[in-house]
């Protein structure tokens, strides 16, 4: 029986973002309602989080989208993970940001990460009975 031939970079970083980022949402809500900001204090974290991972994005996103399938380890394996890692982080304050705007959330990569279009769903970044996840992802219509 033969392997499955691994994902493309491309699809492997869409498929860790579709797991990673309402992670990283459900976070960051959780501290602004913790930290009980202000809409406005909340909007400058999200924006500094945001700019920050398109910061690593841009001086680290190589190393996300050339891969050759080898294992990483050490100093290269950190670098990977580091920049994965801030990259969710902001796409999941972008996404929250946009919902304190307004919005339902923010198209990246190819996928939709936010809120859904439902009547009676509120942002996670209200208070809420601690029954709110975060923002999830969607595909792109």
């Amino acid at each position: 029986m033969r392997q499955p031939e691994p994902l493309n970079a491309i699809d492997e970083l869409m498929l860790f973002l579709d797991f990673a980022v309402p992670l990283c949402a459900a976070e960051l809500s959780h501290k602004l309602r913790a930290w009980r900001y202000s809409s406005e204090q909340a909007e400058t974290w999200l924006r500094g989080e945001a700019e920050r991972a398109g910061g690593s994005l841009g001086a680290n996103g190589d190393v996300l989208q050339f891969s050759d399938g080898r294992a990483r380890s050490g100093r290269a394996q950190k670098r990977v993970v580091r920049t994965a890692s801030v990259l969710a982080r902001g796409v999941a304050a972008a996404a929250l940001l946009a919902q304190l705007e307004g919005k339902r959330g923010v198209e990246a990569f190819g996928g939709f990460y936010g809120v859904p279009a439902r009547p009676g769903v509120r942002a996670v970044v209200q208070e809420d009975d601690g029954g709110g996840a975060g923002p999830g992802r969607q595909q792109a219509a």
